[in-house]
């Protein structure tokens, strides 16, 4: 193994990997690419990994780490209204404004999924919680593509009660962060407005995932 195999995603690739019973028996980081400030982001690997029983696994995998998505319901104290919370945004992948839930990525913080989602929670949307509001939708983590990528999703829910005024507040609420070229729109939305707009998987799962809990 390389030295560049020490990185934190991959290392954490590594032991998710060991732990189901297969053998890492080498890895060649072929692509690394690095946030601005220099931070590991992705790595494309070439890796020799065998199942338990003695089988090879397809050769080239994409890390990315793991994310975190929020599904927040706000219920108008004054009317009893309520609409989920969520975000829109020009997505590279596309080229389409998508409508998401609030969503970010894990890197260093793995082992605190829930902090992470109450921090992105309030980035992109300003809404300011505990994390004790928060409910795992899922007991576990999610894979989004196991063929190909590491990357699994925890999912979190709340409901919250907010006072009229701020609950129509959040409707148009525009969040930016330049450095991470990030420029979100909050809206509000009941999930029969939201579903004929969305065009991703995450977004949908995260009704499904909300409503298998909550109703």
């Amino acid at each position: 193994m390389n030295e560049e195999t020490s990185s934190f995603k991959i290392s954490s690739w590594k032991e998710t990997v060991e732990s189901a019973g297969c053998r890492v028996n080498d890895i060649t980081t072929l692509q690394k690419i690095n946030k601005r400030s220099g931070a590991p982001l992705f790595s494309l690997l070439d890796v020799s990994v065998t199942s338990p029983d003695g089988k090879p696994l397809p050769n080239i995998v994409f890390i990315r780490g793991h994310a975190v998505v929020v599904v927040p319901l706000l219920i108008n104290n004054t009317t009893g209204e309520e609409r989920f919370l969520m975000v829109r945004q020009h997505r590279v992948g596309n080229g389409t404004l998508t409508l998401e839930f609030p969503a970010g990525m894990l890197d260093h913080e793995s082992d605190m999924p829930i902090a992470v989602a109450r921090k992105e929670l309030f980035e992109e949307t300003g809404l300011n919680i505990e994390e004790n509001q928060l409910t795992p939708l899922w007991p576990t983590p999610l894979y989004s593509s196991a063929g190909a990528s590491d990357e699994a999703i925890y999912y979190f829910g709340c409901k919250i009660r907010v006072e009229e005024n701020e609950f129509n507040a959040f409707e148009n609420r525009y969040r930016e962060n330049s450095g991470e070229h990030e420029f979100i729109t909050a809206v509000l939305l009941t999930r029969r407005e939201a579903e004929p707009q969305i065009n991703s998987i995450q977004a949908l799962l995260g009704f499904h995932l909300f409503y298998y809990n909550f109703v």
